[in-house]
């Protein structure tokens, strides 16, 4: 039995679904582009007037619109960031728990493979979905921003946004698929609200200086979209992404190996 193209199968609607999505809002906000680099000025003046709070918040400090590119990183902070993340989130979480849920784990195992080659394949399945999801939504970036902006895209600054957002949706896929593969009852509400907690945790540590520490310890802040456009994407970031990774992973496959399963 090939489970990896038996999840393809069961998934990938959903995937598309959600990609369709997301490309449609990419799209709304591209096209609202233009009309906003004509009120540069007035925009300028009325950040200078917003609480600071708020201009951390989005990591408009500084910020020139006539850059499609920091455009993108206010706007993607949240439609990409975000529910880029939630999308993976569900796609981890559901993977192993689902069978659970719906007592198909009997049939899994009742086939002659492994419960390492059941985790394995269910890993590369999401992941598999994960990285569809990506290509076609920061493909269809990449042509809208080209298409509605005055001048070239920076497409060094383009790959290292992109890449930093991938980083983050496989480490929400992995954190969720980790909690997938320790519980069944209660798995998707955990993952997606362990997502929601790391994002609002670095939106925390941006409102205030006390409450800075609390970026290192959240995913969010190390792909955070202005961030990244304007300074690049660091190798401490990439280094935390493939050590947090291979962590759990390595823990989804222990656990779910000594796991009792009810079937």
């Amino acid at each position: 039995m090939n489970i990896f193209k038996w999840d393809m199968k069961r998934y990938i609607k959903s995937t598309i679904a959600w990609t369709v999505v997301l490309i449609l809002l990419q799209l709304m906000y591209a096209a609202f582009y233009p009309s906003m680099v004509k009120e540069t000025k007035f925009i300028t003046k009325w950040m200078k007037v917003m609480p600071k709070a708020f201009v951390k918040l989005f990591g408009l400090e500084d910020m020139d619109f006539s850059n499609i590119m920091n455009y993108l990183a206010m706007v993607s902070s949240i439609y990409v960031t975000l529910v880029g993340g939630v999308f993976a989130s569900l796609v981890g979480v559901r993977s192993i728990s689902r069978e659970e849920n719906e007592k198909t784990v009997e049939f899994l195992l009742s086939k002659p493979v492994s419960r390492l080659e059941v985790v394995i394949s269910k890993f590369f399945s999401s992941l598999t979905h994960v990285l569809v999801f990506d290509a076609l939504l920061f493909s269809s970036l990449f042509v809208f921003a080209n298409i509605y902006s005055s001048s070239p895209v920076e497409v060094e600054k383009f790959v290292a946004f992109a890449f930093s957002q991938v980083c983050l949706h496989f480490t929400s896929m992995n954190i969720s698929f980790f909690v997938g593969t320790t519980k069944s009852d209660g798995a998707l509400s955990l993952g997606l609200g362990t997502v929601f907690v790391l994002y609002i945790l670095n939106m925390i540590s941006k409102i205030t200086d006390k409450a800075e520490f609390l970026k290192y310890f959240t995913p969010f802040s190390y792909a955070d979209p202005s961030t990244v456009i304007r300074h690049g994407f660091p190798t401490f970031s990439g280094l935390f992404f493939v050590l947090v990774n291979i962590a759990l992973l390595i823990s989804s496959i222990v656990l779910f190996s000594k796991k009792d399963i009810l079937v």
